[in-house]
């Protein structure tokens, strides 16, 4: 009894001891400020055979990318044939697997939404992907290709039905251009309108329509072209073309207005020119493009009118995504960035500029910032595909760790 007394008051005295000396029984939570390297390709890819990883998307618990992965052409020497490489693991596991394509194309276009994956390749084939039993769907979007060899350009959904847009050469001589776009209805598909739109950056070349990349806003579908963004609205089959953005003064007049980008943030819809290096979001009631971006002369001459318009932004916008709270962008020489006009005061009362997530990964190193072609938000991570691999950082530091960045640069 006295061995047990003893036993008591000499625990009792460590307690104290511990609280007094400030030792807690539970180690503290690690701060993660910077981004962490999440798969990386072969050396040979990323040297040889492409420029790293192109996208990133995700469906559930699952998360995919696409290299950039080239093989030679076959009959011709020297020459290489774009062919990416898609790659799979589930959300935080360390296994990544090479997904086989079941199609004699190569992977064009790619698309994913809560329950599967959607892969476009260069011979027509439109396949649908379920990562939890990894089974292949093949989606028989046309009936007939009329001899013609089409590549799948585009695939989104409108109401909850998939929209797919087919391209190929309706005569490989004069490279004569057909598009098909189809709507899904139940077991069978509709036509869509193929209106004209300017193909070539320096003609006049015209195209049928075709859609990179699409969006479901307000109740209509609103495509990304290489000639500007069109609307299609429920029940109808042809399209309305919105205003083209507003040219800036450092702009080329191009014929064409491609749109890099495009999705909904903040229940506005945001796009990315590619020749103005700028994000746009529309405006209902002036029914125009507004520039979210910075932009601010710098040495500017009034006597012979020369000036330099800055933008704080990135250069050559590869894609926009927003988690609902920030829009990110993505894009060539500079690292991604989060808008600050999202922030609110004191960014309401100023030019709304964007901030730079640098972080840092090990041994003090960061992000790599050159060709920065996609990103995802993915259960609270910002993720990153970098032409040397995948990169992560949380977004719950994110205040933490722009804080010292700049707005203009």
């Amino acid at each position: 009894m006295k061995n047990f007394l003893c036993l008591v008051i000499v625990s009792i005295i460590y307690v104290a001891c511990t609280k007094e000396s400030g030792m807690i029984s539970e180690p503290a939570e690690t701060v993660q400020d910077g981004w962490v390297s999440v798969f990386t390709p072969d050396e040979e890819s990323l040297n040889t055979r492409g420029s790293g990883l192109q996208k990133v998307l995700h469906s559930g618990s699952w998360i995919m990318v696409e290299d950039a992965w080239s093989i030679p052409a076959e009959g011709k020497p020297g020459y290489l044939v774009h062919a990416p490489r898609l790659f799979i693991s589930t959300v935080n596991g360390n296994h990544w697997d090479t997904l086989s394509v079941p199609s004699k194309g190569f992977v064009h276009t790619l698309y994913s939404d809560s329950t599967a994956f959607y892969i476009g390749t260069t011979t027509g084939d439109v396949l649908k992907y379920l990562p939890d039993s990894k089974e292949w769907i093949k989606i028989n979007v046309l009936d007939s290709s009329d001899g013609i060899e089409y590549g799948v350009y585009g695939i989104a959904k409108f109401e909850n039905n998939l929209i797919v847009c087919l391209a190929g050469f309706k005569d490989t001589v004069t490279k004569e251009v057909k598009s098909v776009l189809r709507l899904q209805n139940g077991d069978s598909w509709i036509d869509l309108e193929t209106p004209p739109i300017h193909y070539d950056d320096y003609t006049a070349k015209k195209i049928p329509l075709q859609f990179h990349k699409g969006v479901e806003w307000n109740g209509n579908f609103y495509a990304a072209t290489s000639d500007g963004v069109f609307e299609l609205k429920p029940g109808s089959r042809t399209w309305t073309q919105l205003p083209f953005p507003p040219k800036v003064q450092y702009t080329k007049l191009y014929i064409a207005n491609p749109v890099q980008d495009i999705l909904v943030h903040k229940n506005k819809l945001i796009i990315a020119d590619q020749w103005s290096l700028l994000a746009y979001e529309w405006d209902d009631i002036k029914n125009d493009w507004v520039s979210i971006d910075s932009l601010f002369l710098d040495g500017f001459d009034k006597d012979t009118l020369d000036y330099t318009i800055r933008v704080n932004s990135i250069h050559g916008k590869h894609a926009l995504v927003s988690d609902g709270v920030h829009l990110f962008t993505f894009g060539d020489r500079s690292y991604p960035k989060v808008y600050m006009g999202d922030y609110g005061e004191p960014y309401g009362n100023i030019p709304k500029g964007w901030r730079k997530i640098v972080g840092e990964i090990n041994n003090g190193k960061h992000i790599p910032t050159s060709l920065i072609y996609g990103g995802d938000v993915i259960d609270g991570m910002l993720y990153a595909a970098t032409y040397k691999g995948l990169y992560k950082i949380p977004l719950k530091n994110l205040d933490r760790i722009i804080a010292n960045e700049k707005d203009f640069f």
